[in-house]
């Protein structure tokens, strides 16, 4: 259900003002979904989040995405794309730091 609903989305962030690149990491019989993606700043990624299709997508899957984690961080350009390793040892590196405060 997951990725017939977001198709249109995943379509409209490889033309959206400011996407950078993005990249998705599916498991569909885990029912496991990881999105990456690189934006100019934040405004951009808040305004593609807000913009149809996107918007109605993420209303209309809502119920099945109830333990979603939304992470930022801020990368120079010299470095992207960044890559699922890199991702998840940040993932990792944050968790530790944020189970340390």
């Amino acid at each position: 259900r997951f990725l017939l609903k977001t198709v249109a989305a995943w379509q409209q962030v490889r033309k959206a003002p400011g996407a950078l690149g993005v990249s998705l990491d599916a498991h569909p019989f885990r029912r496991v979904f990881c999105t990456l993606s690189a934006w100019e700043d934040r405004d951009a990624l808040y305004t593609f989040a807000q913009t149809e299709p996107h918007r109605g997508v993420m209303s209309a899957i809502r119920p099945v995405m109830r333990t979603s984690m939304f992470t930022f961080w801020e990368a120079p350009v010299a470095d992207l794309p960044i890559d699922w390793a890199d991702a998840r040892r940040r993932l990792d590196e944050q968790a530790a730091s944020d189970a340390r405060s």
